[in-house]
């Protein structure tokens, strides 16, 4: 086939991928075909297999040159694959895949078929071009400091309850003590010591209220409920704080430390790619997850890389990350308005820091790259190029490409 000869693509799938691609096509003025609905109402894959002899056969047109199977189920995009090899062996094949096992069994044992994913493809652009912001600021930290009126690292709150109980015991202590030094005839000390030694409920050995008076004996007795109820709540407080610290240890919720790290909130397919690049780069990583069920936390926690549990764009949170000092962040989640609310945080705090945005909309990565807010990219316009250029071959999409340019300056 020539690089202007003209040819047709079988697109097959129904999301913005699928529809971007099949855009993508047309301005290359190549011939783009689609599935008919089964007359038979069968739905998904299993109604396109019903209809895949027939397309491929060339009975409703053109047979196809190459096909792209783009669907969002990984399932359905595999029986696609192994029918269309059944029926046209021959047929260059372009399969979307999640699963990076499946991606790398059929591409050692089917010759012929392109295992393409968004992650697979985005996530080295994403990199590299956090790598080049870093590089272009010869690899120093913004070091912006935090806006006026908050302290980047908050200090202890203290419990109210917690400080009532503990001044309520220092009263209970400090007046018993006086009592018994009185009623008993002992030094200040011994007074203290026989008081602290009645409310940990360790003993009588020495000093004792046998033959104290009835009033000495029921101050005693008032001193060991209240001694026990105040210890009892004491150790309950400080098993709490024991837990709750743990807790916050095990989802990665303590100061990072140093400076120069990369911030990538958002630990999905294109977050851990994207992570694990930068670290071959030699650059240190802090992940940052909302959910702590992601099946990419322990992999990155056994990679070495802080993984923070939090939302990205809450303050406690950058604070905890030390955007101040980061050398840049990548917002990289599965939502645009997530991304864009971490990109314009980072930005409020340090207008200088690289910010490199993950958003699905091409207008709205347009309208982010044109107000400067951000080097977004969109993973579905990095796709879309990629499987275009996998399915025609890079060397016929730039002919295409330049046939296109010079109908457009000469349309006579």
């Amino acid at each position: 086939m020539s690089a202007l000869e003209p040819s047709t693509v079988l697109v097959l799938g129904e999301g913005a991928l699928a529809l971007a691609i099949t855009r993508r096509l047309q301005e290359l003025r190549v011939g783009v075909a689609s599935l008919p609905r089964p007359a038979s109402g069968t739905g998904g894959a299993a109604g396109e297999l019903e209809l895949l002899p027939s397309a491929l056969s060339g009975g409703s047109g053109r047979s196809p040159d190459a096909i792209v199977l783009a669907a969002d189920d990984d399932g359905g995009n595999m029986d696609r694959v192994f029918a269309i090899r059944r029926l046209r062996p021959e047929l260059p094949i372009v399969v979307r895949l999640f699963d990076p096992t499946l991606g790398s069994y059929l591409r050692r044992t089917l010759p012929g078929v392109a295992v393409l994913g968004i992650a697979q493809v985005a996530a080295p652009v994403v990199a590299a071009t956090a790598l080049e912001a870093i590089r272009a600021r010869g690899g120093h930290p913004v070091r912006c400091s935090a806006p006026h009126g908050r302290r980047a690292l908050r200090g202890f709150r203290s419990d109210r309850v917690l400080v009532g109980m503990v001044c309520a015991l220092v009263l209970l202590v400090a007046g018993a003590s006086l009592f018994f030094a009185r009623a008993l005839g002992l030094r200040w000390l011994d007074a203290f010591y026989f008081v602290w030694t009645t409310i940990t409920t360790v003993g009588y050995g020495d000093i004792a209220l046998k033959d104290a008076s009835s009033a000495a004996k029921v101050v005693g007795i008032g001193v060991m409920f209240a001694g026990a109820a105040f210890m009892a709540s004491l150790f309950a407080f400080f098993t709490e704080w024991i837990v709750a610290r743990r807790l916050l240890v095990l989802r990665g919720r303590v100061q990072v430390g140093g400076h120069g790290h990369v911030l990538v909130a958002g630990a999905g397919h294109v977050g851990f790619r994207s992570a694990r690049l930068l670290a071959e780069q030699g650059l240190r990583v802090v992940v940052v997850e909302m959910n702590p069920d992601n099946g990419h936390l322990a992999a990155l926690r056994a990679a070495g890389h802080q993984v923070i549990v939090a939302d990205a764009a809450a303050d406690d949170t950058l604070d905890l990350a030390r955007i101040g000092t980061a050398a840049a962040v990548i917002a990289v989640t599965d939502s645009d308005a997530a991304n864009l609310r971490v990109a314009l945080q980072a930005r409020a705090r340090c207008r200088e820091l690289p910010v490199i945005v993950r958003v699905e909309s091409p207008a709205l990565s347009a309208h982010i790259r044109e107000r400067k807010d951000g080097l977004a990219l969109s993973p579905i316009e990095l796709a879309t190029e990629q499987f275009v250029r996998t399915a025609l071959g890079a060397e016929r999409v730039e002919a295409l490409r330049g046939a296109v340019r010079e109908r457009r300056a000469d349309p006579a």
